[in-house]
């Protein structure tokens, strides 16, 4: 699997020159290989790395407008994938801007497509600035270090290149030349500009690893391919749509970071990929961690995550995971980080290994101090914990507690979940509301067996061991009266 560190482009940029350029804040874009990029909500991209960043303007008439100088500019996702489109105003309407992430197997590419929505011909630029490298700019192409880095799709119209203080919106207000440009320096930039007529499309290519591709895809065909990914996902329809929007933006997010060479960003996405029943992007993110692990360099809060990570595979897929082997070298690192929960799991995860493992991680999960709890450190794992404890609680051996706090919003309004993978089985359960009554019809699969299922946040007196059903629960007590 390639790397961030393995960029051949980032990896000539000159190192301790010039001063360390801002961290952009905004929302990550990548593929199934990791993470690339932030995307800001004016539109700017930065590679995750920090090395080159791009940015983009509108001209109409003589005025030119810079996305994230100028106000105006409304960000948002296509499709809930990590993929992004911002709207920049113009008088007579928007022109759109697209940023995904492509890869053919050989190539990594930035596609960068801006559409003209408005009535009126416009000139759009896309500017890219790196350090401590040489560009140069054509109107075929932006070239770094000698290979190609910015593609147009087709011939621009002008070209710009500027280093140290330089603006490069300035040169491009003043009509960029058509002759071959290039700039050396700590700090440089080059851009293209590209005439765009009413209802037409463009699209800029970045390489980051390999090549640039011939034909690449467009973002809104990038973001099909991420549907097709989390397809068989688990699903959540519920009345408040805006958390059945945050999971299926929160899925994408995870396979990305599943692919991050950060092992403790890729744990944390383990266990609710496992949950979502996405265990093959789970398992590529168990690979780094087991890698991490048999080299001894996990320890503390990214130890408890890769004991997680591990002990879900054994616990919801049912497959070896290798926890047997690096159990005791993990639990180890992790010190006073470990937490009684995930001392728990380890533990039922390895009562059917060997005795002495077994015995070992039962007298482990007694002694961790139960003041410690894991806290996830990244902002999807974090939000997928808010999202799932909603709904399924199956901490408790042999327990799965649906709806352990529904909230109250959620009264005499339709819930539906599909294919939630406990550590008991994979769940999925319907609610229908019959007045004041909610029935309540479920199904579990797995090998577990006399696992008691409840429902605590609308019936705490109904239990039921059986693998499917349904029962009409008692009104709740919550429930709201004329």
């Amino acid at each position: 699997m390639r790397r961030l560190s393995r960029w051949a482009p980032s990896t000539r940029r000159a190192r301790g020159v010039g001063t360390a350029p801002a961290v952009l804040e905004g929302s990550m874009i990548g593929d199934l290989e990791g993470p690339v990029a932030v995307v800001d909500e004016c539109g700017r991209v930065q590679t995750c790395d920090r090395g080159w960043s791009f940015e983009w303007g509108v001209g109409i008439g003589d005025r030119w407008r810079v996305a994230h100088v100028d106000p105006g500019a409304r960000r948002h996702r296509i499709d809930d994938a990590p993929v992004y489109e911002t709207r920049l105003r113009v008088p007579t309407g928007d022109v759109v801007h697209r940023v995904a992430v492509a890869n053919d197997g050989v190539s990594r590419v930035l596609v960068i497509e801006f559409e003209n929505m408005s009535s009126d011909a416009v000139a759009v630029a896309l500017v890219g600035r790196a350090h401590g490298v040489e560009l140069q700019a054509t109107r075929d192409a932006v070239t770094l270090g000698g290979q190609v880095w910015i593609q147009p799709e087709r011939r621009a119209g002008g070209a710009v290149a500027v280093s140290g203080a330089q603006d490069p919106w300035a040169k491009i207000r003043r009509d960029p030349p058509t002759a071959a440009v290039s700039a050396r320096g700590d700090e440089v930039a080059a851009g293209l500009v590209m005439a765009l007529p009413h209802r037409q499309t463009v699209k800029f290519g970045v390489v980051i690893e390999g090549t640039a591709l011939s034909r690449p895809p467009n973002p809104a065909e990038i973001a099909s391919g991420w549907r097709a990914v989390t397809a068989e996902a688990l699903t959540i329809d519920v009345a408040d749509a805006d958390l059945g929007v945050a999971w299926r933006r929160i899925l994408g997010d995870l396979v990305v970071q599943a692919g991050s060479d950060d092992p403790r960003s890729a744990a944390e996405a383990v266990p609710i990929l496992d949950i979502a029943g996405l265990d093959r992007e789970a398992d590529r993110a168990r690979a780094v961690v087991v890698s991490s692990a048999e080299s001894g360099l996990l320890t503390g809060s990214a130890a408890v995550a890769a004991l997680r990570a591990l002990a879900s595979r054994e616990l919801r897929i049912g497959r070896d995971s290798g926890l047997n082997e690096l159990a005791d070298v993990l639990a180890a690192g992790a010190s006073d980080s470990l937490d009684r929960d995930t001392a728990n799991q380890l533990a039922r995860a390895l009562e059917a290994g060997p005795p002495r493992v077994a015995a070992d991680a039962e007298r482990l999960a007694a002694s961790v101090d139960p003041n410690v709890v894991y806290q996830p450190s990244t902002l999807a794992a974090t939000a997928a914990d808010r999202v799932l404890g909603t709904l399924i609680d199956d901490s408790r051996p042999d327990h799965i507690d649906l709806l352990p706090e529904i909230p109250p919003e959620w009264f005499s309004r339709p819930i539906d979940v599909r294919g939630f993978g406990t550590l008991w089985g994979r769940m999925s359960f319907s609610v229908r509301w019959h007045g004041h009554r909610p029935a309540l019809l479920w199904e579990r699969a797995g090998s577990h067996d006399n696992v008691e299922l409840c429902c605590g946040g609308i019936d705490p007196s109904w239990s039921s061991v059986e693998r499917q059903g349904e029962t009409l629960l008692a009104e709740p007590d919550w429930a709201p009266h004329a």
